[in-house]
């Protein structure tokens, strides 16, 4: 398995902006030091529940400050951008980075994002598998044109071209059925993640992927391919003894949480898109149910290190190819977050790679 670091820039009451940022870039140095593989970026915007509104300028950020992990964007939300300048960006990043970008790619969930960017949700869709072909072209062609329902682009020349040839690796966010199997038959990989709930979600993701892959007439090594680059984001706390772990975490898991509710429910539902209602009704009121106990049971991967190797090994057996080990969650503090770092490379990592 592979091991990368998440960032979201989440910014709690008690942190200035300047001070998330300083923070969460400090953190991805440590991670090279470390020995983990990778570090991944995300996007949202109008919200604490993360700063990350540049994924590309945050790539370029992290770049500088790294020689050789992976920069993976988990991910950049297509509808949001015009994407010729998007894959001028990134393939500056990549070519700043010596190759070492990661494109995780999606469609936008949040409906105050939509309206702040004056696209219609319902139209995300579409304008995802536009702008992802337009993404391609851009990259793979000396000169291209393009005409679709959203975006007319006259023959343009982007360049540079990135180092990574034919184009840097491609991710998707999956969470609905629909991309899930959009994704399999595009011969894409997923990232997932599992930050509430239980297991049984994140199977039956993997189950309609493997089953999509195969009716798409991929091949077992290609499969096993696929899902050897299968990512999934969880909360991680790694502390010397489970009561430290629980202790410590608990705050900022329960501000996350929150912030996780307020980031997915639009505060009027009847504002959004009718066909959408049904789908944010179900959503809060899931949310409305999580407890702290719930969370320890079936979610957070919180405790010693032997502990928290157990939680590593469910993803393991279930195939994931790389854990994106979110352990800023929620403002903890900065020594918390370097030791629990520090305890995982030390004492988690090594039991899922094989010996030098």
């Amino acid at each position: 398995m592979r091991f990368g670091t998440y960032y979201f820039l989440q910014a709690p009451p008690s942190l200035t902006h300047a001070e998330v940022f300083r923070r969460e870039l400090e953190q991805m140095a440590w991670t090279e030091e470390l020995g983990f593989d990778s570090i991944w970026l995300t996007e949202h915007h109008f919200i604490e529940y993360g700063l990350s509104v540049s994924p590309a300028v945050l790539a370029a950020a992290a770049a500088m400050r790294t020689r050789r992990v992976r920069i993976g964007l988990a991910a950049a939300i297509l509808p949001f951008h015009d994407p010729v300048r998007l894959a001028e960006e990134l393939a500056m990043v990549d070519v700043l980075s010596g190759g070492r970008l990661d494109v995780g790619v999606g469609r936008g969930n949040r409906p105050v994002e939509f309206e702040g960017y004056r696209v219609p949700q319902i139209e995300n869709r579409e304008r995802f598998d536009e702008a992802l072909e337009i993404l391609v072209r851009a990259w793979t062609r000396e000169r291209f044109s393009y005409e679709g329902r959203h975006h007319t682009i006259p023959e343009v020349r982007v360049i540079p071209k990135p180092l990574q040839q034919p184009h840097p690796p491609l991710y998707v966010v999956c969470t609905s059925p629909d991309t899930i199997e959009a994704t399999a038959l595009r011969g894409l990989p997923m990232l997932n993640s599992w930050l509430r709930g239980p297991i049984d979600p994140l199977v039956a993701q993997r189950d309609a992927y493997v089953k999509a892959c195969q009716k798409a007439g991929r091949s077992e090594a290609e499969l096993a391919s696929l899902l050897g680059r299968w990512g999934v984001s969880r909360h991680i706390h790694v502390a010397p003894t489970d009561a430290e772990a629980l202790v410590e975490a608990k705050d900022a898991e329960m501000w996350y949480q929150e912030a996780l509710r307020r980031f997915l429910i639009p505060e009027r539902i009847d504002r959004v898109h009718p066909l959408l209602q049904p789908g944010f009704r179900a959503m809060e009121a899931r949310l409305a149910t999580i407890t702290w106990d719930q969370l320890v049971a079936e979610t957070v991967a919180f405790g010693s290190p032997d502990t928290v190797a157990g939680k590593i090994d469910e993803l393991r057996r279930l195939g994931v190819g790389e854990v994106l080990c979110w352990m800023n969650f929620g403002g903890l503090p900065q020594e918390r977050v370097r030791r629990s770092m520090e305890l995982f490379a030390r004492e988690v990592m090594p039991r899922f790679r094989p010996p030098a």
